[in-house]
């Protein structure tokens, strides 16, 4: 499990095609808190990785590379 918090700016690995493609690299252009199942909520800054993983919230998070991705879609990159 993750610790910490993902934030808008931060440079995360992202897997397209739902999950299944290779993971590339993308910076967090901006981010939602979502209910589970939703692709909209409330615009937010910063999250916890804890939350993510728990999958009781969802957030949504738009990708420097054109696309965006459901929280589950992306990794901390490890340092």
């Amino acid at each position: 499990m993750a610790t910490g918090k993902l934030k808008v700016g931060d440079k995360v690995m992202w897997r397209g095609g739902w999950n299944t493609h290779e993971p590339k690299e993308a910076t967090v252009e901006s981010m939602e808190l979502c209910a589970v199942g939703s692709k909209y909520g409330k615009d937010v800054q910063s999250v916890a990785w804890e939350t993510i993983e728990k999958g009781n919230r969802s957030i949504t998070a738009t990708l420097d590379n054109g696309h965006w991705a459901y929280g589950y879609q992306l990794k901390p990159i490890e340092k």
